[in-house]
């Protein structure tokens, strides 16, 4: 049974060492927060309403960041697609160890 158990992990392992590479993102850069005027926000195509939320949040202290289009494409919050995958990876050991 331990076998078992050490068997699965070992494939787990070596599967999510091949698949996390190919699944990795590209990095990118942006640019420093910086405080913006409600006519520069408008500037980059934002809606009145939108550009007054925005500087209400940034008279929070939120900070603003211009993305490209591809930054904007390759950002993600919350959980990676690396960290699914570890995690549909756990699972499916835990599964099996159960099973048996």
């Amino acid at each position: 049974m331990i076998r078992r158990i050490a068997t699965a992990a070992a494939v787990s392992f070596a599967l999510a060492s091949i698949a996390a590479p190919a699944m990795a993102q590209t990095e990118f850069r942006t640019a420093e927060p910086q405080a913006f005027s409600s006519q520069e926000l408008q500037q980059y195509g934002l809606d009145a309403a939108t550009t007054e939320r925005a500087i209400d949040l940034q008279s929070q202290g939120y900070e603003i960041r211009v993305l490209s289009d591809e930054e904007a494409a390759n950002y993600q919050a919350g959980i990676t697609d690396n960290q699914w995958l570890l995690l549909g990876i756990l699972a499916g050991v835990i599964i099996i160890a159960i099973a048996v």
